[in-house]
Parts: structure tokens; sequence; C-alpha cells
């Protein structure tokens, strides 16, 4: 006989994922493009910095204020600017920042690659299933946490009755930030496949 708490659980730890990857799929599959008054004048004011000898901390903020974004600096935004599309990879790229590593050769970019490797990546996922199932714990194993629920009670051991809730609550938590870090490594796999395979460097010059 099918145990429908069993059930639950399993769509409890799947569903999220499922969820997860669809929007990882479809956020690859569109081309969003924010438009901004002034796009023309930003486009010319980071040309002029490309070649201006101020510091690189004003070229950071220069860069930040032209893209409406403190997650980027100049030498990050210059490397994007050798490519077709360079608003629509920079705002991918800056939706995945903390989970890729830049390669330079000297002062540039020259690549980037994954922060963490596919097993490490698999063990977000492995931890995220693992938590998911002990915060259901009390789900799976109603009738044992009723019983402890109520003895607790009953012989005022109130401690334990905290104990049945917060455990519960952090395994999900800690369910939750693994879930999080698994997508987003996901979302910077995704990233790099993309940009190697679509973006089109412009010629200099």
């Amino acid at each position: 006989m099918i145990n429908l708490a069993s059930v639950s659980s399993i769509l409890g730890i799947l569903i999220p994922i499922l969820v997860a990857y669809i929007s990882t799929r479809h956020n690859f599959r569109k081309h969003p493009r924010e438009e901004f008054s002034g796009d023309i004048d930003a486009a010319k004011e980071f040309v002029k910095i490309l070649k201006s000898k101020d510091s690189q901390l004003i070229k950071d903020r220069i860069t930040q204020k032209l893209v409406l974004n403190k997650n980027i600096n100049f030498i990050e935004a210059s490397f994007f600017y050798q490519y077709l599309d360079m608003g629509l990879w920079l705002e991918r790229y800056i939706n995945v920042r903390e989970f890729l590593v830049p390669v330079f050769e000297g002062k540039n970019i020259k690549e980037f690659i994954e922060k963490y490797t596919w097993l490490k990546t698999s063990l977000f996922l492995f931890f995220y299933i693992l938590f998911a199932f002990l915060a259901m714990t009390p789900f799976l194993f109603f009738k044992t946490y009723s019983e402890l629920w109520s003895q607790s009670i009953e012989n005022k051991q109130f401690l334990l009755n905290v104990n049945l809730v917060l455990w519960p609550l952090i395994f999900a938590s800690l369910a939750l930030i693994y879930l999080y870090r698994w997508n987003k490594a996901s979302d910077a796999r995704n990233f790099l496949k993309k940009f190697k395979a679509e973006s089109f460097p412009l010629e200099k010059g």
C-alpha cells in the first residue's frame, strides 16, 4: 500500500528542483533587454573611460552607474565590451557572478571559469535532498512526533517541544540554502555554455 506521507515528502523534495530547473532553462531562452533613458550617452561615457587614465576606483564607480548595478567592475564590463550584445551578456553575468572566477591575462580578463566543480555542485544537491528529508521527518513520522509532543507537554519538558519545532525549521533553512547554491551554480554553468556557443566577438580597431 502506498504511504501518502512518503509520497508527499518525495514530491516536496523533487518539485522545488523541477521548478528551479525550468526557471533556469526559461531564463536562458529569453533575451531580456532593459531600456534606460540616456542609453546612447551612457555608451559614449563608457567608451570615454576605456581610454581615460582615471583610477580603477573611479572607473568602477562610473561603470556601476552606467549599468545601474554595484555588483560589477570596470574590468568585467570591459571584457563583455568586446562582444556583440554586451548589455545582454553583462546582465546575465551579473546574475551568476559570485559563482564564476575570472582568468586574467595581464590586467585583462581572458575568460571565466566555474567557481565550483561538477562534484561540488552535485554535493549542493545532495545536501539539499538530505536536509529537505530531515525537515520533513515530522510528516514522515507523524505518529511518533505527536506522541513525543504530548508526552513532553504532560511532563512539562517544554525544551523538547522547542526542539521538535526548531530543528525541522533549521533543516528546512539549510535545504533552501543548498537549493539556492545548486540552482545558481547550474545557472553559472549554463551561462558559460551559452556564452561560448552564442557570443560574437567584435573586431578590434
